[in-house]
């Protein structure tokens, strides 16, 4: 038996379509079970998950927890608490599974049993989106160039199977010291590595990011970009002892990161080059080295503030929309 996480936050229309795909998994008729956390203080997706009740094939037990702390440690720990099965599959609300998706999953577990094993990502942009297009579909995505099998690198738990029969600790699983900031599965991962763990990647189960267009812009990117130059420096500084010689390290990388890739991108500017929010994405990543101080928060309390001043629509809105 196989759960499924869905983790969702003010988005009925992004998590009506990830439990849609998960209802058509053809891994459907053997059976699963899909657990969603909304995420939100006023249970927002109550309404879509309403909906998804009815719809629910026979086969899949469908079970929904209300978390009403925001940020993403504190809703995958609390699906975690729920969790009766020792493999757990982790899909995010603004993603989308193909029909094989879950089958391929185990397949590649079956063949390559690690602690965790990730998938590919692919980016499914709005309609009509042609400004650095090439960027924002690679920015959202993950499509490294592996194949099926062992691994040495670990990503991000949307879009991956995790044994934690193999994990050794409890609970939390998730560090709630990253809910506004993301990475909050860095401590499971660390606690792989301890363990002597491994990870895999299944290079045939891939699933569909779809952001948001308003996050389909350089105002949201960049300062995702900023967060993540920040991450060698953010976990030199949280260990037992913080390590200063690689905090200087980093820094001095960044600065010569910042200085070839900004002027790259000046140079590819001065001639509208397609190609020139790479070169200013990787510029950024170099500041956030030397400014490893500037904080940057997204999920969380982060999030339900940006929320309040934009409602989201109401699941039966968007379910009108769907079958207009």
């Amino acid at each position: 038996m196989i759960s499924v996480v869905v983790p969702t936050f003010n988005r009925p229309d992004g998590l009506l379509a990830a439990i849609r795909s998960l209802f058509s998994q053809s891994y459907a008729a053997t059976g699963f079970q899909i657990i969603i956390v909304d995420n939100t203080p006023q249970a927002t997706a109550s309404d879509a998950i309403a909906l998804l009740t009815h719809e629910c094939p026979d086969g899949i037990d469908l079970v929904a927890v209300h978390e009403p702390a925001p940020g993403v440690a504190n809703a995958r720990n609390t699906a975690m608490s729920v969790v009766e099965t020792d493999l757990v599959a982790f899909l995010d609300d603004d993603q989308t599974a193909p029909p094989n998706w879950l089958e391929s999953l185990l397949a590649n577990y079956e063949s390559f049993p690690a602690a965790v094993t990730f998938g590919p990502v692919q980016t499914a942009l709005p309609e009509g989106q042609r400004r650095h297009q090439a960027y924002f579909e690679q920015f959202f995505a993950r499509e490294p160039e592996f194949s099926s099998g062992y691994i040495t690198e670990s990503f991000g738990s949307g879009n991956a199977l995790v044994d934690f029969s193999q994990i050794h600790g409890g609970a939390p699983w998730f560090d709630t010291d990253m809910n506004e900031i993301g990475g909050e599965d860095s401590l499971l991962f660390a606690r792989v590595r301890s363990a002597n763990g491994t990870f895999a990647w299944a290079a045939d189960a891939p699933v569909w990011e779809h952001p948001l267009p308003e996050r389909v812009a350089l105002a949201y990117t960049l300062r995702r970009a900023l967060s993540y130059g920040q991450g060698p420096i953010t976990f030199a500084r949280r260990g037992p002892r913080p390590r200063i010689d690689l905090i200087i390290f980093w820094m001095l990388v960044g600065a010569g990161k910042a200085v070839f890739h900004g002027l790259q991108w000046v140079a590819l500017s001065l001639i509208r080059h397609p190609r020139r929010a790479f070169q200013l994405d990787l510029a950024v990543r170099g500041v956030a080295k030397v400014f490893w101080w500037i904080d940057l928060r997204f999920y969380g309390a982060a999030a339900l503030k940006a929320s309040k001043s934009k409602p989201a629509p109401s699941a039966s809105q968007v379910d009108a929309v769907e079958q207009a």
